[in-house]
């Protein structure tokens, strides 16, 4: 049963990464990196939902260490940080914030958080390997603002989307 549901993850996080690449192509490239940047991360908010869905740790943390593994080799040249930032959100909603009955308000407000502190992560990685010379000020104007306002707004209908799943999960085990 374990195992279904990690290969029902797996290839609904699949669907989402193919998502985020079709968004992604058909919106404006910026160049000059100076005009507004959006990345969509559709993906990041499904598996933010779907983690929980998993009983095991051990199954949470291989599906986010694999999931981070996909979006570093396919979507980025970060040196595996994105392996650190899904087994970070996968700790923090396995130990921290370990509520499975998530409420639409609860979902958005937390995929705000993580789509700001991954921004954030991102720009200083860029800052500290001479990547970027945007300024911390350039930076949230014209790329942390708009992608976590749009990816705020898209999660509204991911979190719809999750809800028709109808995951089953014991209580008895978050408690």
């Amino acid at each position: 049963m374990i195992e279904k549901q990690l290969y029902k993850n797996f290839l609904i996080m699949i669907v989402c990464y193919l998502l985020d690449s079709i968004i992604s192509f058909f919106l404006p490239y910026n160049l000059s990196k100076t005009g507004i940047s959006f990345i969509p991360s559709i993906g990041l908010m499904m598996f933010t939902l779907l983690v929980m869905t998993l009983h095991d740790p051990s199954e949470r943390f291989f599906f986010s260490a694999l999931c981070g593994l996909y979006y570093c080799v396919v979507y980025s040249n970060s040196l595996l940080i994105y392996v650190l930032v899904y087994v970070a959100i996968a700790f923090v909603r396995s130990y921290i914030y370990r509520n499975d009955h998530i409420t639409l308000l609860e979902y958005l407000v937390l995929m705000f958080i993580i789509l700001l502190l991954k921004e954030l992560v991102v720009y200083y990685l860029m800052v500290a390997t001479d990547v970027t010379s945007l300024t911390f000020l350039s930076f949230v104007r014209l790329r942390l603002l708009p992608t976590t306002l749009i990816n705020t707004i898209i999660g509204a209908g991911v979190y719809g989307i999750y809800s028709l799943f109808d995951f089953k999960t014991d209580e008895s085990e978050f408690s």
